[in-house]
């Protein structure tokens, strides 16, 4: 490696090159085997990667720089945003004549919020749980209320 090190000191390229190069040698290093498959992986997508348009994001997921977080059951919402729109749009079946179905509303939010990876029995726990948090909240408030009225405030 430190004879790959010297030779790009003396020649500077770019990354593509580098990449090239770390691959082309990498399998005579004393490495893992999953780095020597990284760098082969990596080599591969820097050099399929169009410096003029190519989309940075992608290429830094390719490259294992980050990776979308996973969705677990209601972890990933905004609970109060999930509460005003399940709210928001059970009413509005009420007023089209619809019966109101939590799971129906689920697949609705996932597919109206493009949020694919997520399931509809995740969004319902979302939605529960967001629920179950207002209920607490205007108990809280209901009971600040009654104990400033006692006191005259």
């Amino acid at each position: 490696m430190d004879e790959l090190a010297e030779a790009a000191r003396l020649e500077p390229g770019d990354a593509k090159k580098a990449w090239q190069l770390l691959s082309a040698h990498i399998e005579g290093v004393d490495l893992p085997a999953w780095v020597k498959a990284y760098v082969r992986r990596s080599a591969v997508a820097v050099a399929d990667y169009d410096l003029e348009n190519g989309d940075q994001a992608k290429l830094a997921h390719d490259l294992g720089f980050y990776k979308e977080a996973e969705q677990q059951d209601g972890w990933s919402y905004d609970l109060d945003d999930v509460f005003e729109w399940f709210t928001d749009r059970m009413m509005k079946d009420v007023t089209d004549g619809k019966k109101i179905s939590i799971s129906r509303t689920a697949r609705e939010y996932l597919d109206e919020n493009r949020m694919f990876n997520n399931s509809p029995d995740g969004a319902r726990k979302a939605y529960e749980k967001a629920r179950k948090r207002h209920a607490e909240r205007m108990a809280s408030e209901a009971e600040l209320e009654r104990l400033l009225a006692e006191r005259g405030v």
